[in-house]
């Protein structure tokens, strides 16, 4: 008896709480939170199944850079090239690249930049003239001279050439008369032309020309009579030089010259044979651009 009224309190005091219980699982958020839960049980089954994940785009960037050099005789040019390859999440690859370019003048582009030249001379001279007793009227001597020229062009210059020639004095005695040839001169103011064949290179090859005014001038003296005579006449003179450039603005070189005058030697001697004054020379030769 006293064991059946327990069960029956028990009964009664149980009631409210399984009434309670029940009212909560029909509540608005109970079932929120279930359906959340249940949601994402179906989801992570799903990805169990294999089924694909959201992609992420990558990209994939491969830089080469490739330089050359080429050098001729105006100067070196330096390139360089860079080149990007770029391979995005669809395995599409894209290339593309830029070239930059340095360009270093030569020695050679350096010194034809500068297009004034002035340089001097100095060397020997000779002259085959002979007198009407087939006697030269002098030997070797000394040779100089100035000029000053403008470049108009890598290859042709032009401007205006002094020139000095002084062959030594030489003494004859013939047929018992001794004549003494003296201060032998040739002056000449010219319009100087200059060619140089290879423009480009540190050694040049070039011909010297000109034409312009020449005096001459001859002291005699003999045991019959003495006599100092010059004469003005037109001349021109050629030849051949080779110069090495040793920077961009000095140089030095050795040239060769054949002067013409057109000055008889009968007009400043007594002994002449009616012949043009004719001169040889050697020169070496300095100078600078600007």
């Amino acid at each position: 008896m006293k064991k059946t009224l327990v069960l029956a309190v028990c009964a009664l005091m149980s009631a409210p709480a399984a009434f309670a219980q029940k009212a909560n699982t029909h509540s608005a958020a109970y079932q929120q939170k279930a359906g959340a839960i249940a949601t994402q049980q179906a989801n992570e089954a799903s990805l169990k199944q294999g089924e694909p994940k959201l992609k992420v785009n990558t990209t994939t960037t491969t830089t080469s850079v490739y330089d050359s050099s080429v050098r001729n005789k105006r100067g070196t040019t330096d390139s360089v090239v860079v080149q990007q390859t770029v391979t995005n999440a669809q395995g599409q690859t894209t290339t593309e690249g830029e070239v930059y370019e340095s360009f270093t003048p030569s020695k050679a582009a350096l010194t034809n930049d500068k297009r004034m030249e002035v340089s001097i001379a100095a060397g020997q001279t000779y002259s085959y003239n002979k007198d009407n007793r087939d006697d030269r009227y002098g030997s070797n001597g000394l040779a100089g001279g100035v000029n000053m020229l403008w470049h108009m062009s890598p290859n042709f210059a032009l401007g205006l050439d002094y020139m000095m020639l002084h062959p030594s004095n030489k003494t004859h005695n013939q047929d018992g008369e001794t004549r003494n040839y003296d201060d032998i001169y040739l002056h000449s103011i010219a319009l100087a032309g200059k060619y140089t064949l290879n423009a480009w290179n540190n050694w040049r090859v070039y011909i010297p020309m000109g034409w312009g005014m020449m005096n001459a001038r001859m002291k005699t003296n003999s045991d019959a009579l003495r006599s100092s005579n010059d004469k003005w006449g037109t001349g021109f003179y050629a030849g051949l030089g080779v110069q090495y450039d040793i920077t961009s603005s000095l140089f030095a070189g050795l040239e060769y010259r054949y002067t013409y005058a057109f000055i008889s030697d009968k007009d400043l001697s007594s002994y002449g044979s009616d012949k043009d004054l004719q001169y040889h020379s050697a020169f070496l030769r300095v100078g600078m651009r600007f």
